[in-house]
């Protein structure tokens, strides 16, 4: 006998709306997308008119490379916490939780939802601090490049 977790009716309706709703992000992340590739061919473009092809790849490998390595380092950090309290807190947790849905018992294991959010949500940090730390790669070239025990920089002291 099937369990029925949602009353019949309206679920054309609701079905509707969520192809709508997946469309539009689909939408959204294909011209986010196409934007950041345009812009990336101008400038290929601009550098190759001026005979620097070289200069423009090396900033790109420096900028996607800033970007990963962060990206990476967070993810490792944050998910290497959420493992450790999870191994700490492992006896505090419940095995499982019973919902009620539609009037029925469901039975869902915690320790898989916890496991799914912990690297659900340390990707999505990493991907903002990637994302932010692309954007300041010239800083930190600046910062790695500087000159050790000589001149300060005029500008960064």
């Amino acid at each position: 006998m099937a369990i029925l977790i949602d009353a019949p009716g309206g679920s054309r309706r609701r079905g509707r709306r969520t192809t709508l709703v997946v469309l539009a992000l689909v939408v959204g992340g294909v011209l986010l997308a196409a934007r950041g590739a345009l812009s990336y061919w101008v400038d290929l473009l601009w550098f190759g008119s001026l005979g620097y092809d070289e200069v423009f790849w090396t900033t790109v490998r420096l900028e996607w490379g800033v970007g990963a390595a962060f990206a990476a380092a967070t993810f490792a950090a944050l998910y290497g916490a959420f493992w450790a309290l999870g191994r700490v807190h492992r006896g505090d947790l419940p095995r499982e939780r019973q919902l009620i849905l539609g009037g029925q018992p469901v039975t869902i294991s915690v320790e898989p939802v916890l496991r799914w959010v912990a690297v659900l949500l340390a990707l999505g940090v990493a991907g903002v601090t990637g994302a932010a730390m692309m954007d300041e790669w010239p800083t930190l070239a600046l910062w790695w490049n500087a000159p050790k025990g000589g001149a300060a920089d005029p500008i960064f002291g």
